[in-house]
């Protein structure tokens, strides 16, 4: 059983949002636009008894009622999952489970998507057992062609119902059913064992969750694989023992010394109240020795430390290795059980290296179909952000929660969405087949971004960042520059960024004296060549065109809108006729040995942030994508 979707209302910075979990989920945007925000909901959805209690200061400021609601819907329910939540929530032939959990007025109410007798709702609903009685009582003269059992108790009510539900199954219908046995991570809560959510937060917990305890990782762990009946035998048997020696030790040293105590007293006693005795004698103690704990250290290098007096990095790696352990041993058991492990910001306390490691790492995890594990992170880090995987992206803009639908029209990324917008240009297989391509990789930091420009190659954004440079870097504005490889790969990373609603600018080149390159090398067949190059481009230029929803044309000369800008022939061609400038600091950095001949990027971004006069279209392109920024 996994999470497919969540719904929420008026938590926090949330006013009411619908969110669709992947395998691995992933939540990027700004601070304070809504990422933690849905893992801290669903943390209160599974463990708000134990880990967070609210209060009317977690309500959504703009809420009109005081009113906060969760709701988790479940998918894939399997055998085991059927036998815990029984029919009445799983019957056959359903494959999932909604559960609500509200908040209103300081009480909390959980409530599961079931198969119910709906009058007996009202029944349900009710305060106090008289209301109960009588809204049953009505029921029954309501209904008078059924047959019901007498009201006897109260206590016995909801077994009474229930027992005439699974009698009369045709009569049932889908209904909201409260239920507060749902819950327990390590209690006998109904999910407990079925599906469990941790959350793994900013601040640390690992000194906690090494504990030996009933709500630790490590506790979950050891109660599933260290075996402690044969040990528990024995300390019961060690605890009778210690009863029957500590009453032979107090009747050898006590009995007559009570007894002639006892007697001394009676004869006190008899001269005030004839008639009574007094008698003194030992109280039996029962002694119940502690079960066993274990405890953890860390051998670090020789030295044993406590688990807290480790690095940061280390004491998050350890949470999530012991999750993964727990999860495994789950699996391995036969019972089918899930943790959903959500991580805040994963990349906190690690190096790069650590970080692309444990990127990797959560990403295998995810995809064993035996782990056990489901897992959401919520990162500002490129590192754990895999465009290949663009439609478990969830993009979070402030105060607009982009691929978690909101109120706004955004939506949440679809591949097949990405397949449609693309299929007239590119075969459905080979979409798919490009999702592996190296281009995506360069989106990895435009997937943070305000707005995006996408350029065809590398020197293409080296000056276009040089020239920025010289007043300021685009990052400044939360504007990244991503390079898409040539002019035939920009349809799939625009496709992608449509799709995750990121504003962007295209600029290609239009290649409009190709043919006249072509020609200008006197080859066999020359003007063959040259016409077929020129088709080749044009044609190119019109699907790409097209494709952006602009007006189709062969040689689209200096074009600037909104979406898209066009080079009159090639950027390349148009800095070495007009800006010569960039020329004269080009070649004044290869003669001082501070950059390379050639098509170099890094040379050409030096030397375009600091040759002056730079090509109108460049600066317009560069204000065009800054005016994108929300």
């Amino acid at each position: 059983m996994r999470i497919r979707r969540v719904e929420i209302e008026n938590f926090r910075c949330l006013d009411k949002v619908s969110v669709s979990f992947d395998q691995i989920t992933t939540f990027i945007g700004p601070n304070g636009a809504g990422k933690s925000s849905v893992l801290r909901a669903l943390d209160w959805f599974f463990n708000g008894d134990k880990s967070l209690v609210l209060t009317e200061d977690d309500v959504f400021s703009g809420a009109e009622d005081k009113r906060i609601s969760v709701m988790v819907e479940f998918e894939a329910v399997s055998a085991k999952d059927r036998e815990i939540l029984k029919d009445k929530y799983a019957p056959t032939g359903v494959d999932d489970l909604t559960v609500w959990r509200l908040w209103e007025g300081g009480k909390d109410k959980i409530t599961g998507k079931a198969f119910a007798f709906l009058p007996f709702e009202d029944v349900r609903t009710k305060d106090n057992a008289t209301d109960r009685k009588a809204s049953y009582l009505r029921v029954v003269a309501e209904h008078g062609d059924l047959v019901f059992p007498s009201w006897t108790n109260d206590g016995a009510a909801e077994q009474m119902m229930s027992g005439w539900e699974r009698e009369n199954r045709n009569l049932l219908e889908t209904a909201r059913v409260s239920d507060t046995n749902f819950f327990g991570f390590a209690g006998q809560g109904r999910l407990s064992g079925l599906f469990d959510f941790v959350l793994i937060t900013a601040d640390l917990r690992a000194s906690e969750e090494s504990q030996d305890n009933k709500t630790s990782i490590i506790g979950s762990i050891l109660e599933k694989a260290v075996d402690r009946t044969a040990a528990d035998s024995e300390l019961q048997a060690l605890g009778e023992d210690l009863a029957v020696r500590h009453r032979d030790i107090t009747k050898r040293h006590f009995a007559s010394q009570l007894e002639t105590l006892s007697q001394d007293l009676t004869v006190e006693v008899t001269s005030f109240a004839p008639g009574r005795s007094v008698e003194i004698g030992s109280i039996p103690s029962e002694f119940r020795p502690q079960v066993a704990k274990f405890g953890v250290k860390i051998d670090d290098h020789g030295t044993k430390t406590n688990v807290d007096r480790q690095g940061h990095g280390f004491q998050r790696s350890l949470l999530v290795a012991a999750l993964k352990l727990l999860a495994q041993r789950g699996a391995s058991g036969g019972d089918e059980s899930v943790i959903l492990l959500a991580i805040e910001e994963p990349e906190l306390f690690q190096h790069p290296a650590q970080a692309k490691s444990f990127a990797s790492v959560l990403r295998k995890l995810a995809e064993d179909g035996n782990s056990g594990l489901q897992i959401a992170y919520a990162t500002h880090s490129p590192y754990f952000v895999e465009p290949t995987y663009f439609d478990q992206i969830r993009r979070v803009e402030r105060n607009v929660l982009a691929s978690i639908e909101s109120r706004s029209p955004y939506t949440t990324p679809q591949m097949d969405k990405v397949v449609a917008l693309l299929t007239e240009h590119m075969a459905e297989a080979d979409i798919r087949a490009r999702l592996d391509n190296s281009c995506l990789n360069e989106l990895r930091d435009a997937l943070f971004a305000s707005s995006v420009l996408l350029v065809e190659g590398m020197t293409d954004r080296a000056l276009y960042e040089g020239v920025a440079d010289a007043a300021a870097s685009l990052s400044t504005f939360g504007v990244e520059v991503a390079v898409a490889g040539s002019k035939s790969q920009i349809f799939l990373p625009a496709a992608i960024l449509t799709q995750l609603k990121i504003p962007f600018l295209t600029v290609f080149d239009s290649d409009s004296k190709s043919g006249d390159r072509v020609r200008a090398k006197n080859l066999v067949d020359g003007e063959v060549k040259a016409i077929a190059q020129e088709l080749a481009d044009s044609t190119k230029n019109r699907a790409l065109l097209k494709f952006l929803g602009l007006p189709q044309q062969d040689w689209p000369v200096g074009l600037i809108q909104d979406i898209a800008a066009v080079a009159d022939d090639t950027l390349e061609a148009m800095v070495a006729s007009s800006w010569l400038e960039f020329e004269q600091e080009r070649q004044a950095l290869v003669a001082s040995n501070r950059g390379s001949d050639g098509k170099s990027a890094a040379t050409y971004r030096l030397a375009a942030r600091v040759a002056a006069n730079p090509p109108t279209f460049i600066t317009d392109v560069i204000s065009k994508v800054k005016g994108l920024v929300h």
